[in-house]
């Protein structure tokens, strides 16, 4: 039914108002509840998901190499249905009453991408609210609906997004939602959907989708750094803390259903929250970054003439070193991190907080760096990769290859890079976080 309707060039108009309202019950914290599937609903195609999904290093990363976009799944959602030319695909969480629905429209048969979710939700006989949003320099439009025709005998609730895909390749309409009973306990799932669209490589480093239209730039804020001795002035927005520090609420409240329940996906889910932070995070503190690298290059140099980039963070490991410790929540249903920009501009902060800020900062200036987590050891490290300097290294695995990476300690005080706590060494214990 929903590939036929898809299909259909009949369609029905949907009402068009503002819909960005912060109040909206989707920003409610929530339980998760379950609601059981019909099994005659799940039908892989084995044969199509073989062409549609690309190879990746994050597991629940689903990649369209033919229309060019990803979608950073939370865990546990499966194709359920696609049409062989890729333009259709239904997926569902395995463990949750969660849906979403792809459509691809050709770039030919719409002039906006406001047209061309109203036709596709048009189709469904869907109900709802319209915004617009600039997002990767594209105009796209995004919308609260209901809709009687997603899931059988029932009404569906959720958000949906259009967004126009580089090199004209299409309107991408991407659908996520529950059953209307099911929509309070999901509507942070839901949203997280939408915001880990991907569309470039430039979208894995700056704020998703959703969170970009909730929170736009509002102005530039100065702040001041001392960094090495050296007085650096810079900015951020003023929206950024907030603005990130819904993404921590949002992503903390998903991860911890799957750490709730004990599932096998537990610790992919936790890196995801980490990732998607990181991916938050570049953006916010680009301009920090330029003008922390500008003001420390020249001494860096100096200091090491042959890799002054390893100088460069090393100068960032001292300078987190002597950051203000203090764990942001003791609660077991709050995120136990600060949100980058509050960090940058002088907030206290945990090891997982100072090894994301020096690994954005670092990837900014175009310096290989990554994040490692252990629940084993209740703790977060820098990763920097030197392969000409000497220390104590973490693997990471890309595919055949790999990488060792210098770990990087930045709550005890005067360490170098690649020394690690003697109580921490075992490499099994530790996870990657990574970028592309």
């Amino acid at each position: 039914m929903i590939m036929k309707n898809l299909c259909d060039e009949k369609c029905i108009v949907v009402s068009s108002k503002s819909l960005f309202a912060r109040q909206d019950p989707a920003f409610s914290v929530f339980n998760f509840s379950f609601s059981v599937y019909n099994k005659y609903m799940r039908k892989i195609l084995s044969f199509l998901i073989a062409l549609f999904i690309s190879g990746s290093l994050f597991a629940e990363i689903i990649t369209s190499e033919k229309f060019s976009y990803s979608v950073d799944f939370p865990e546990g959602y499966e194709i359920l249905d696609m049409e062989a030319d890729e333009t259709t695909v239904i997926f569902k969480n395995k463990y949750l009453a969660a849906h979403a629905l792809i459509r691809v429209w050709p770039d030919s048969k719409f002039k906006s991408s406001d047209e061309a979710l109203k036709d596709t939700l048009g189709r469904l006989k869907a109900r709802g609210d319209f915004s617009q949003a600039l997002w990767r320099r594209q105009k796209c439009s995004i919308s609260s609906f209901e809709s009687p025709l997603l899931l059988p005998d029932e009404n569906a609730k959720g958000w949906a997004a259009c967004i126009p895909l580089p090199q004209k390749k299409g309107y991408l309409s991407l659908l996520s939602y529950s059953p209307l009973k099911n929509y309070d306990d999901l509507a942070q799932v839901l949203i997280s959907v939408l915001d880990s669209v991907l569309i470039d490589t430039g979208s894995f480093r700056e704020p998703g989708l959703i969170t970009t239209a909730f929170y736009p730039r509002k102005s530039s804020k100065s702040i001041n750094l001392t960094i090495d001795g050296k007085k650096i002035t810079t900015t951020v927005d003023s929206i950024d803390k907030e603005a990130s520090q819904f993404v921590i609420d949002r992503e903390f409240a998903v991860f911890s259903f799957y750490a709730a329940n004990n599932l096998p996906e537990m610790f992919d889910a936790w890196v995801r929250f980490y990732r998607l932070l990181a991916r938050d995070s570049m953006e916010r503190v680009k301009k920090a970054s330029f003008d922390i690298y500008t003001a420390l290059h020249d001494d860096c140099e100096q200091k090491d003439k042959a890799n002054p980039d390893a100088a460069f963070a090393q100068t960032l490991l001292y300078w987190a070193q002597g950051f203000n410790y203090e764990r942001k929540s003791s609660s077991y249903d709050k995120a136990d991190i600060e949100s980058i920009p509050a960090i940058l501009e002088g907030g206290s902060s945990d090891c997982d907080g100072r090894s994301l800020l020096l690994m954005c900062i670092l990837k900014n200036c175009s310096i290989d760096s990554c994040m490692f987590v252990s629940a084993q050891y209740s703790h977060a490290l820098l990763g920097v990769y030197f392969p000409d300097k000497q220390g104590q290294t973490i693997k990471v695995d890309d595919g055949d290859a790999g990488k060792e990476y210098l770990v990087g300690e930045t709550i005890d005080k005067n360490l170098t890079l690649g020394i690690i706590r003697a109580n921490m060494t075992d490499r099994s214990n530790w996870l990657s976080v990574e970028l592309p």
